[in-house]
């Protein structure tokens, strides 16, 4: 039984009034509509069988101000109840995406982006509609459905018994349906958030699609996921399309039931009268009018709880990534950026808690402050997930990695991050004006320092000749630029808030080598002493650094200068040869280069 959606109702306390009023109103319209039915067995016995058109015109002014109050109330509390349904889902969403953005990699890592937007959006609107439906229909039935059993109780005792096999029939057919159509809406949720993922996927990477000719393969692709949201669905219509006919039918079963046994005891004499027949046979309507109700809301309420389940399930997802218990204030002016990794190893953990093999294997190494320094080494060395543990993207598994001594899980993660700067090499721009896109790590730095962060990224000569320049319209994800210009324009805002630490992690793999070249060297005149990181997998890239380190498996196999390594690392000299041309080396006296 639905028990998630409920929750919602806790969670919104500056919405408490409208919830009350509606549910009030709901209340009095009940209570109209029980009184108007009980009205016509005096209509019909003063009224009609003793022909008092006094007494009928009476009690039939008294049923039309029931009519109206009744309006007036359904009115009221429908817009009461829409206005909570809407307050609800905006508070849900917004809560939710605050939720989100305080989730770490780890979180992303193991959520799905479709999975997340199926959250955001389907099941919010799952539970608004819920919510609307049972403010509206789910609290009528039970208030008439009560009402109409107490009134049937003191009016027409000799007939209750009708009204007790109806509902027991009732709650026999849904007993049966109900959690299977739980069971098919989870089902349907879950098809849904892969149907979405694949969808996503295919429009992230349309450009493969179609630069491989795989336009059938996708089509294929996403016709599997429909076809098992499918059948989900189904399930879930069929028992839905049943369930109201069936309890519809059962009701007027009852009613012909009651009208068998109201006219024999009338005929018999047991002491009712025509009208007592009539109001008992209008209370049975008025039992089937909730069991209709019931039908049409709860598979609404039924998609509601099982999308409420998973908003509640993201919203109370922990980040991996902590803020400090006891934080240690670092004022970003009084950094000096002296970065040190003491025995620091790390493994990436999968969704049941369990770790892959080690990326990273006793790392420890000391970046003095102004340094510049470089992490070369193959795909899968462990370079970036070196670097992604100095801002704490994720925390390592055995050791500690301190700035200035403070172990970087002791500082406030804004802190720390103020700190720290980093560009990635996939350059990812927002649809809006270049100028924030610039400014978005300090959206108050003054003009002048961005202009010069672009000079130093090699980025502003494109810029100024754009013809809207700073203000120059960004498309999605920045695809009006070329790969180049959007890493030049990415290390432009990497360097605008100008950090004490600075990691390039392989931030410069689409320019050419005369610009990466002019990057690098304007990037220290521009962060005046600031700690700077390289990783790369081109040596050209790290050869003017003070100090180079080889990673290997996850191990630092090689440090020092460009030459100290020349001359003593046979890996980077394959490297070097391999990349810059074999024969390079040749006339190089090796041996006088101290390693």
């Amino acid at each position: 039984m639905p028990t998630s959606i409920f929750q919602v109702f806790r969670l919104f306390g500056r919405y408490k009034l409208r919830f009350f009023i509606s549910q009030f109103m709901m209340l009095v319209a009940a209570v109209c509509i029980v009184a108007y039915a009980s009205l016509i067995s005096p209509l019909v016995d003063e009224g009609m069988v003793n022909g008092d058109l006094e007494a009928a015109l009476d009690i039939g002014i008294a049923m039309l101000v029931l009519v109206i109050v009744m309006g007036v109330s359904i009115a009221i509390a429908g817009s009461q109840a829409v206005f909570f349904s809407q307050g609800t889902a905006f508070y849900i969403r917004r809560e939710l995406y605050n939720t989100i953005q305080g989730y770490s990699f780890e979180n992303f890592d193991h959520r799905p982006t479709g999975d997340l937007m199926v959250r955001l959006n389907a099941d919010v609107v799952n539970i608004q509609n819920a919510v609307l439906y049972t403010l509206l229909l789910g609290s009528l039935a039970p208030f008439l459905l009560l009402l109409t059993i107490a009134m049937a109780l003191i009016n027409t005792p000799d007939l209750v018994w009708v009204v007790v096999v109806v509902i027991i029939a009732v709650l026999g057919v849904m007993a049966v349906l109900v959690p299977a159509i739980d069971r098919a809406y989870r089902k349907r949720q879950a098809a849904l958030d892969e149907l979405n993922g694949t969808f996503q996927e295919n429009l992230t990477g349309i450009s493969v699609v179609k630069a491989f000719v795989r336009e059938q393969y996708e089509m294929e692709k996403f016709d599997e996921k429909a076809v098992n949201l499918r059948g989900p669905e189904y399930q879930a219509a069929w028992r839905v399309a049943y369930m109201a006919p069936l309890l519809t039918g059962l009701g007027q079963i009852a009613i012909i039931l009651a009208m068998w046994a109201g006219g024999e005891n009338v005929l018999s004499g047991g002491g009712l009268s025509v009208g007592d027949v009539s109001t008992f046979t209008q209370y049975m309507a008025l039992i089937i009018t909730p069991l209709a109700l019931l039908a049409q809301v709860m598979p609404l309420v039924l998609r509601g709880d099982v999308s409420a389940k998973r908003i509640i399930e993201a919203v109370e997802t922990e980040p991996t990534i902590q803020e400090p218990e006891e934080p240690i204030e670092v004022g970003e002016a009084s950094v000096a950026g002296r970065v040190v990794f003491e025995n620091v190893s790390f493994a990436f953990r999968r969704a049941d808690g369990t770790y892959d093999p080690p990326a990273l294997r006793n790392i420890n190494l000391t970046i003095e402050p102004g340094q510049q320094v470089g992490f070369l080494g193959a795909t899968g060395a462990g370079k970036s997930a070196l670097v992604n543990l100095i801002p704490r993207f994720y925390d390592v598994t055995e050791g500690r990695i301190t700035i200035d001594g403070v172990d970087v899980r002791s500082v406030p993660l804004h802190d720390l991050r103020q700190t720290v700067g980093i560009a990635l090499q996939e350059a990812v721009l927002f649809q809006q004006p270049l100028r924030p896109n610039l400014k978005f790590g300090d959206p108050e730095a003054e003009d002048e320092t961005m202009f010069e962060a672009a000079k130093a990224a090699d980025a502003f000569g494109f810029v100024s000749r754009l013809p809207e320049a700073w203000d120059a319209p960004v498309a999605r994800r920045g695809y009006n630029f070329s790969g180049g210009q959007r890493q030049r324009l990415s290390i432009t805002r990497a360097l605008t808030p100008q950090p004490s630490v600075i990691i390039l992690d392989d931030s410069t793999s689409a320019l050419d080598a005369s610009t990466e070249g002019r990057v690098q060297a304007a990037i220290p005149s521009f962060m005046k002493g600031a700690t700077t990181i390289y990783v790369a997998q081109r040596i050209s890239a790290l050869i003017d650094l003070d100090h180079i380190y080889l990673l290997d498996q996850g191990e630092i196999i090689a440090e020092g200068t460009h030459e100290e390594l020349l001359a003593s690392s046979p890996l980077y000299q394959e490297i070097y040869e391999s990349q810059l041309g074999r024969g390079i080396t040749a006339g190089l006296d090796l041996e006088e280069v101290t390693p």
